[in-house]
């Protein structure tokens, strides 16, 4: 017998044309008991910083370039910080140059649209066990974190400590700018300074007969010449200056009117809330999550939705709690450097997971580090809290396949995670349940072939219909879809993608179930398919774990992900991906 095609509610190719069909199912896992109903998430108590300040816009840009330069060079050079022996005022040689490199980033890379993505506004956090403020969740005076952290040393630069000085306000401002906006007036500021002569200073007879359209070792023109030439340039240079000023006011009108919708989307959030199983099936709640859950209520939505596992909340405090001891022995290790065959014989129940410490808190170091909060501090620990603290529960599971997931390619979905529930209990209820789905854990684990291969068969047909070029490349290549498939869907594309649309994707998934990822994936490699066009090698260098890695090789521009405009407009691209398209007669 075979088994329906999970597809099968997108062959119409009309995405619209897909009913609810009355209910929104909650897709079955491999390790879940009945949902019980249960109320909303804990409330919410906001935190306010002590110090309130307020800082100009030029001080914000130099804040944040400081905190990615210093943040970029403490990465690079950490295996050699221990024994750096940097030179002293006295010890300066005297042949030694300093040149003035300018701090802003070239223009290339605002038009290749390589500037370090940041994140949504943050809410202000709410109190939960784990994490109870700003300053603990990005602090980095932690134990583990000054252990383990290659970023640990940066504890001495206080990056973050000075985020802690400013207002609400000004710290919204830093984190809310808009890539596009900054983009538009870095352009602005570039042609208007066009405008001037760049030469240096010069005689006043000379400068009566210089003019900016021409280069000053040359003999002047004819005044009415050069005069003609000069309109003409000022009329092609504010041409391009109006052109900019109106795509910046398209943009914040843009944003100003999302802004507004995401204020009703946040009002009529709480509406469904309160009568959750009733509203959340309604046509319209399904057009409320495809734009997204507001940053505020994701935690209310998101544990809402995913209902409960197999764990229970004693079950989930024991396994941090067991995580936590095992973190301190791996730091009483590699302080004391006690003798390891008597360690591990004084450990041997679970030695292996703090050898496991290092190779974690390696992975946790390459997570979304143009954030600056997962490499040290309190989000660190955390982190590598849930890690342990599942590897616990796969350890006592029935279930031997269960206990194969690997979480070397998972660390960053498992940030995302944290990132919007900022609790630790919360994220690994969470991260078990999404482990659990059907798609994500027989990718995982790699059995059930009937049902892969029924999945790959229907990706592959899907494939050749939106984008028939790669389809036949990959086929020229020997390029299965299987491995397409499993090298992006179990992380959720966190391992090419930015935090803002990993979310998005997040809130979706909970909702659509298993075919979305396929969806994604579908239009992921359309949007980027002049990257598809090489080796099954460099195919898989795009498309697998190591994505960003190959990505971000050279550390001449900011931290790059896949472009893939922002999160707004690749959901409207992941939505559209299967509509039927109008063939010409």
């Amino acid at each position: 017998m075979l088994l329906p095609s999970l597809l099968e509610v997108i062959q119409q190719e009309s995405f619209e044309d897909v009913p609810l069909n009355g209910t929104v199912s909650r897709s079955s896992t491999v390790h879940s008991l009945p949902r019980k109903r249960g109320g909303a998430a804990p409330g919410t108590a906001a935190g306010t910083s002590p110090e309130a300040v307020f800082i100009t816009p030029s001080q914000r840009l130099r804040l944040g370039q400081k905190k990615r330069t210093m943040a970029a060079e403490m990465m690079r050079r950490s295996s050699a910080l221990d024994t750096a022996d940097f030179l002293s005022d006295d010890e300066l040689p005297d042949d030694l140059i300093v040149y003035n490199v300018p701090y802003t980033r070239p223009l290339r890379s605002l038009a290749q649209r390589e500037q370090a993505y940041r994140p949504s506004p943050l809410r202000p956090l709410r109190k939960y066990g784990s994490v109870s403020s700003f300053s603990s969740f990005g602090s980095p005076k932690t134990r583990a974190s000054s252990i383990f952290s290659a970023s640990s040393d940066l504890s001495e630069l206080s990056l973050l400590e000075d985020d802690s000085k400013f207002s609400d306000d000004a710290c919204r401002l830093s984190l809310s700018e808009d890539p596009l906006v900054i983009e538009s007036l870095e352009r602005i500021a570039m042609l208007n300074s066009y405008k001037h002569l760049s030469a240096p200073a010069t005689s006043k007879e000379k400068l009566g007969y210089l003019t900016v359209t021409r280069q000053t070792n040359l003999p002047p023109k004819d005044p009415r010449e050069a005069s003609k030439h000069t309109r003409d340039y000022q009329r092609l240079l504010q041409a391009q200056i109006d052109q900019e000023q109106k795509k910046l006011a398209e943009r914040k009108r843009h944003l100003e009117e999302q802004a507004k919708q995401t204020e009703k989307d946040r009002a009529a959030w709480r509406a469904v809330l309160r009568d959750y199983d009733r509203l959340v099936c309604l046509a319209e709640t399904r057009e409320l999550w495809w734009r997204g859950v507001p940053a505020d209520l994701r935690i209310n939505v998101w544990i809402r939705q995913m209902g409960r596992t197999e764990l229970s909340d004693s079950q989930i405090a024991q396994y941090l709690s067991e995580a936590d001891n095992i973190i301190s022995k791996a730091c009483d290790f590699k302080v004391q450097r006690p003798d390891p065959k008597q360690f591990a014989a004084q450990n041997s129940k679970n030695i292996h997971l703090i050898r496991s410490v290092q190779s974690y808190s390696d992975l946790i170091q390459q997570a979304f580090p143009n954030l600056l909060i997962f490499q040290y501090g309190q989000a660190f620990d955390s982190i590598l809290k849930v890690m342990l603290a599942f590897n616990l529960h796969q350890r006592e599971s029935a279930s031997r396949q269960f206990q194969q997931i690997q979480l070397t390619h998972l660390v960053n979905l498992i940030c995302v995670l944290y990132y919007n529930l900022r609790d630790e209990k919360l994220t690994l209820r969470m991260f078990v349940n999404l482990a659990s789905k059907k798609l994500i854990y027989h990718l995982l684990v790699d059995t059930n072939n009937e049902y892969l291969e029924d999945i790959t068969a229907q990706f592959d047909k899907f494939l050749a219909k939106t984008s028939p070029a790669i389809h036949a490349h990959f086929k020229a290549v020997g390029l299965q879809p299987r491995t397409v498939i499993a090298n992006t869907v179990p992380s959720l594309f966190s391992k090419c993608l930015n935090m803002d649309v990993c979310s998005r994707l997040v809130d979706i998934y909970i909702f659509e179930g298993d075919t979305f990822p396929l969806r994604v994936l579908l239009a992921l490699i359309r949007k980027i398919q002049y990257k598809l066009l090489g080796s099954k090698e460099e195919i898989c260098n795009v498309l697998g774990p190591e994505c960003l890695a190959h990505l971000n090789k050279s550390e001449k521009y900011a931290y790059k992900y896949l472009d893939v405009g922002d999160a707004i407009e690749f959901i409207t691209d992941v939505r559209t991906v299967l509509r039927r398209q109008s063939v010409p007669q």
